[in-house]
């Protein structure tokens, strides 16, 4: 094990400590994909010694990758089993993609960026890891990726008004889709499409995320 290493190693095992303490980590599968993608490895160099910080990073384009402790939520609430597919709004560094990647195992993770610079970051950092089950495509996310369609799972990491339309219609019969919802500060939402319509499971607020722009988000 190299110098480097060693010390992101006690940096994760003090955020993942952090994060159960604060509730923010309670599935062994999600903290097992924490151990196993390194978030070092998507953030930009001039922002390594804060890779293990609980806290949003700058990327490029005004976009940040998410605070590890939004990651683990938001992951464990889409509760991700292996073989399904997933349809991610906003690739950013890759970093939830990859952790997606890894719970979904056999399945496949489709995850729309309108940024070419973020799509290039995100597909370098991905390949870095021999990760070839996530698909990082340049699109407008708000308007979904209907060529894969319909998808188990669909995460939002851009706050909305509301829940783009195509996106619902995009998710199987008793999908699961996530998203930030509100203007200045969102509630994380979850809801699930049954035969009977849409049903929140559950909805948890204070949280800011990047407004999500495209033809059914911020113009």
């Amino acid at each position: 094990m190299t110098k480097i290493e060693k010390k992101y190693r006690t940096a994760l095992n003090d955020l993942i400590i952090y994060l159960k303490n604060s509730k923010l980590l309670t599935d062994n599968r999600v903290e097992s994909a924490l151990k196993n993608i390194p978030r070092h490895e998507f953030v930009p160099e001039s922002e390594l010694d804060y890779a293990y910080y609980n806290e949003p990073l700058p990327i490029m384009k005004n976009q940040t990758i998410s605070q590890p402790g939004v990651v683990t939520r938001m992951t464990e609430w889409l509760d991700v089993k292996d073989g399904q597919k997933i349809l991610e709004v906003g690739a950013g560094s890759g970093w939830q993609s990859a952790i997606l990647s890894y719970l979904v195992g056999t399945g496949n993770v489709y995850s729309v960026e309108r940024h070419p610079k973020l799509v290039k970051f995100a597909q370098e950092n991905l390949k870095k890891l021999n990760i070839d089950n996530v698909h990082v495509i340049l699109g407008d996310g708000s308007i979904g990726y209907p060529k894969e369609s319909p998808y188990d799972r669909i995460i939002i990491t851009a706050a909305c008004t509301e829940i783009p339309l195509p996106l619902i219609e995009q998710l199987s019969e008793n999908g699961l889709i996530l998203a930030p919802v509100g203007d200045a500060s969102q509630s994380l939402v979850l809801l699930q499409k049954t035969s009977k319509g849409i049903v929140e499971i559950r909805n948890e607020s204070h949280y800011v995320f990047v407004p999500l722009v495209g033809k059914f988000g911020k113009k």
